[in-house]
């Protein structure tokens, strides 16, 4: 009797290590931060998210490696988000101290994901639970809205040519910035907006509002231009930009009585035919 209670008892007490024991795989394969975890979490602060949110991936140049868990508002008077990420233990040996997190846009659609940077190998590897440094990503988009609209605002108050000649040499920098990142299938809404500005500031140049507009749409503003080049005040800028609006008008004209001559021609040969 006394036996087979010590092997109840031998029974009771393997079923309960074991019963723990798979309590306890399951809990770290499954996400927990022991020695089987798969995975580790790090946090970073970021003064906006942007849009990201539970779920949004995390990639380590290019290549998914975690996803994000949790975003905080930190009741501490400070003005940044702590946000908690998970990542692949297989990778831990690649994010290093001085890696960096930034807040990027992915797809057409204008996903926002944390996209990691490769650390040197000489700097030591963070933890669980380490803070990451973070870098605030150049949003070409909103930077290229905001000049759109410095723009729209030159024509409008007929502003000074050097800085609005600047104020384009931006914006074709930023549109070819833009090319690039669409080229890499990033980009989305934002590109949109920007494409809508430009479409405002085409239709009222055409409509003849600002000063660009009365230059294009006023036949006798442009006649009245060519004096303007000879004026002693004028700034060289202003030459340089007036010279090209005449020789672009010029030019304009001479193709087109090319082509009003040439549909004359096949018009003449047509009527010969018949």
């Amino acid at each position: 009797m006394d036996r087979k209670i010590a092997n109840n008892v031998v029974l009771g007490v393997f079923v309960t290590l074991g019963f723990v024991g798979f309590i306890f795989i399951l809990f770290n394969v499954g996400g927990g931060s022991g020695v089987f975890a798969s995975d580790y979490d790090l946090v970073a602060r970021f003064p906006n998210v942007k849009g990201l949110h539970y779920g949004s991936e995390v990639s380590l140049s290019g290549l998914r490696v975690g996803v994000v868990e949790s975003i905080e508002v930190k009741m501490d008077g400070s003005k940044e988000l702590l946000v908690r990420f998970s990542v692949l233990k297989s990778v831990q040996d690649r994010i290093r101290q001085d890696s960096t997190a930034k807040i990027a846009t992915q797809g057409v659609l204008g996903d926002k994901y944390i996209e990691l940077t490769i650390g040197s190998a000489d700097s030591p590897m963070l933890r669980d639970g380490d803070e990451i440094q973070t870098e605030t990503e150049t949003d070409l988009f909103s930077k290229s809205g905001d000049l759109v609209e410095g723009i729209e605002r030159q024509f409008r108050e007929g502003g000074d040519v050097e800085k609005l000649l600047k104020s384009l040499t931006r914006l074709s920098n930023n549109l070819n910035a833009i090319t690039a990142e669409l080229k890499n299938q990033r980009g989305g809404n934002s590109l949109a907006k920007s494409l809508a500005h430009l479409e405002s500031i085409l239709r009222k140049i055409d409509k003849g509002d600002g000063t660009v507009g009365a230059l294009v749409n006023d036949p006798t503003l442009y006649e009245d231009t060519k004096s303007l080049i000879g004026g002693a005040q004028r700034s060289n800028i202003l030459k340089y930009f007036i010279n090209q609006f005449v020789d672009d008008g010029e030019k304009a004209a001479k193709e087109q009585a090319v082509k009003d001559k040439e549909e004359k021609g096949k018009e003449k040969k047509t009527g010969t035919t018949e």
